[in-house]
C-alpha cells in the first residue's frame, strides 16, 4: 500500500462525496434541505455545514484507505470495480442512516437517502478505482 495513492484518492473521494451529496440535497431533490433544516437546525449553521464537509472528507479518506488495502479482492475491472466497491461500502455503512430514519422521518425522506446514498457511494467508488489505477 502506497500512502500517497490512498491519500490522493481519499481526498478526491471526499470531494466527490461532498459534491454529489450537496447536489442531491439542493438541486436534484428539492425539499430535502427544508426537512433537514426543520429537523436538525444545528446542521444549517456554518459550523454544522463545516462539520458535514469534514465528515465527508474523513469518509472519503477512509474509503481510499480501505480500497488501497482490498482492491485486489474487489471483483471487476476499471470503473465497474469501483462501482462494486462503492456498493460494498453502501451495504456496510450507507444503509445505516436510511434505516435509522425509518423511526422518525417521512417515508419519502428515507427512500431518498437510500437511493441517493447508493448512487453517491457507487460514483465515488468508480472515481476511486479510476484514480487509484492511474496513480
Amino acid at each position: 500500500m502506497e500512502w500517497k495513492k490512498w491519500l490522493i484518492t481519499g481526498i478526491v473521494a471526499g470531494v466527490v462525496l461532498i459534491v454529489i451529496g450537496s447536489a442531491f440535497m439542493i438541486v436534484i431533490v428539492p425539499g430535502t434541505t427544508e426537512w433537514y433544516s426543520a429537523t436538525f437546525p444545528q446542521f444549517t449553521s456554518p459550523g454544522g455545514i463545516l462539520a458535514m464537509m469534514i465528515s465527508y472528507l474523513v469518509v472519503g479518506l477512509f474509503m481510499g484507505l480501505v480500497y488501497s488495502v482490498i482492491n485486489s479482492a474487489v471483483p471487476g475491472t476499471g470503473a465497474r470495480k469501483g462501482v462494486n466497491y462503492g456498493i460494498m461500502v453502501w451495504l456496510l455503512a450507507g444503509l445505516m442512516w436510511p434505516i435509522m430514519m425509518t423511526g422518525f422521518a417521512p417515508v419519502y425522506m428515507w427512500v431518498i437517502e437510500l437511493i441517493s446514498g447508493l448512487i453517491n457511494y457507487s460514483i465515488t467508488g468508480a472515481v476511486i478505482a479510476i484514480i487509484y489505477k492511474k496513480l
